[in-house]
């Protein structure tokens, strides 16, 4: 009884403290309670994780921003630079090669012979690219073509500050104004090495009769120019082998004689550049199809056989190659005034062929170029002559006193009358003075008489018109050299 009645107000108490049921709807809301946790303490480890996870991907992202602005940079840059560089090489191919060798073919009817000196003028120019060279090679040989006519650029050891001073020989090149020569040579070398894998060369004992590669020719023949614009006996020896098997090669050719006298012109040339002289005599002597003593005798003797105005044109070349041989051989010789005496007799023969063909017969525009052409030459030979004069007057003869009966009546002549009025006609180089001043007039009237054809043009064919702009760029030359040399002689002569 006692624990009914002790109990009896816990249950009651219970009663009293039971929690009123929950409605329906929040009974369905309440999260439902377990017996254990089911995940960790959130806020403890989100917070770590936050604490150590965000500077990395704060530096993945950073890094990943640089990359893509890198990769984007790159990638513009260089599309920007293959895009210049390419349309570099596509205008060589497309305008500029083409531009500088866009000739005529030679027709039945050039009786003087103007196209085939216009083809010959441009030997070893290429109009573009083979296509038998591969990518690789067309871009050797465009490259070539802008190394020697664009230039090299800079030299690193200029960029770098490495003074010319105390330099290795080896790398003094690198400084000089022929690098993009030296470059175009490397070029072309490899692009002969390209088209040489490809069955693409000039053989070196060609059958009669058998086709030329003209482009094989026309690479071996553009490195050789090269070369002899190189200058040095390496380079000079190389052209000459290359232009030896040339030469052989177009000799077997029908209709290419021409282009013999031409490298037969350039060999002699070359031969005279390293001070073999005898050699030098027997190339000029093909390309002039005679000997070269017996063509100045009887030029000087005015006996020299007629010839055609292509032939006539060569002799005269030639002959102005020659003289010019017997100059440098006259730096070389320990007796410089006999081979300065040889040079003006080439000169003066070389000016008697070039008078002559004033009297040739004819009309037209071919016979006015021509003419055009003679006066031309002979202020050339005018500017030639008075400085060849001028070096015989800096080493005179040793006084005898038999000199006199053996007076050379060479170092008396003069030229014809000009319309240049002289300062001074006497003074102890009154004979180059007097040359220089026919020089001028010859190379005025020239220019007045090509101005005249421009404002009024009456050549046709593009071999003339090209032939009517070299002769008006070098008579403007000529004229120039002879004002500058006649100032000089009259500050010389100043007491």
């Amino acid at each position: 009884m006692l624990s009914t009645l002790r109990r009896a107000p816990l249950a009651s108490g219970l009663r009293a403290r039971a929690p009123r049921a929950l409605p329906l709807p929040l009974l369905a809301r309440a999260p439902q309670l377990r017996a254990y946790a089911s995940k960790p303490p959130q806020g403890v480890v989100s917070y770590a994780m936050k604490l150590m996870s965000d500077p990395v991907i704060e530096t993945i992202a950073l890094a990943s921003r640089i990359a893509r602005i890198l990769i984007g940079s790159v990638l513009v840059v260089g599309s920007v630079t293959f895009v210049v560089w390419e349309g570099a090489h596509q205008y060589v191919e497309h305008v500029a090669m083409p531009a500088a060798a866009h000739v005529e073919e030679v027709s039945a009817h050039d009786t003087y012979g103007w196209e085939r000196d216009d083809v010959t003028h441009h030997l070893g120019i290429a109009p573009g690219t083979d296509a038998r060279l591969g990518i690789f090679g067309r871009h050797i040989v465009r490259s070539a073509w802008m190394a020697e006519h664009w230039g090299g650029g800079i030299a690193p050891q200029a960029i770098f500050g490495l003074a010319p001073r105390g330099m290795p020989v080896h790398r003094a090149t690198d400084f000089e104004a022929h690098q993009g020569l030296r470059l175009a040579e490397r070029f072309l070398t490899t692009a002969l090495h390209v088209a040489d894998t490809r069955n693409v060369r000039v053989e070196e004992f060609s059958d009669t009769g058998a086709p030329l590669d003209t482009t094989a020719a026309t690479l071996e023949t553009w490195l050789a120019a090269v070369r002899m614009r190189l200058g040095t006996p390496a380079a000079l020896g190389a052209a000459g082998l290359a232009y030896e098997k040339l030469y052989d090669a177009y000799a077997a050719q029908p209709h290419a004689e021409a282009v013999c006298d031409v490298l037969a012109m350039r060999l002699g040339t070359l031969q005279g550049q390293l001070g073999h002289l005898d050699e030098s005599l027997a190339w000029f002597g093909r390309a002039l199809h005679d000997d070269t003593r017996t063509l100045v005798d009887a030029a000087l003797a005015q006996k020299a056989a007629p010839r055609s105005p292509l032939a006539m044109r060569t002799a005269v070349r030639t002959l102005e190659a020659l003289s010019r041989v017997y100059v440098h051989a006259s730096s070389l010789s320990d007796t410089p005034r006999d081979a300065l005496h040889d040079a003006l007799r080439v000169q003066l023969a070389a000016l008697a062929l070039a008078q002559g063909e004033h009297a040739r017969p004819g009309n037209g525009a071919d016979a006015e170029l021509q003419r055009a052409w003679a006066h031309e030459t002979e202020a050339e030979m005018g500017v030639q002559i008075a400085e060849t004069l001028y070096a015989l007057h800096q080493h005179p003869a040793p006084r005898r006193w038999f000199s006199w009966l053996k007076r050379d009546k060479l170092l008396d002549a003069r030229p014809p009358r000009t319309d240049v009025v002289l300062p001074a006609t006497a003074g102890a180089y009154a004979a180059s003075r007097a040359w220089l001043a026919f020089a001028v007039e010859r190379a005025a009237h020239v220019q007045s008489a090509l101005a005249a054809e421009a404002a009024t043009p009456s050549y046709a064919g593009l071999s003339r018109k090209h032939a009517v702009v070299r002769l008006a760029e070098r008579a403007r030359l000529t004229e120039s050299e002879a004002q500058l040399l006649l100032r000089a002689l009259a500050r010389h002569e100043v007491p």
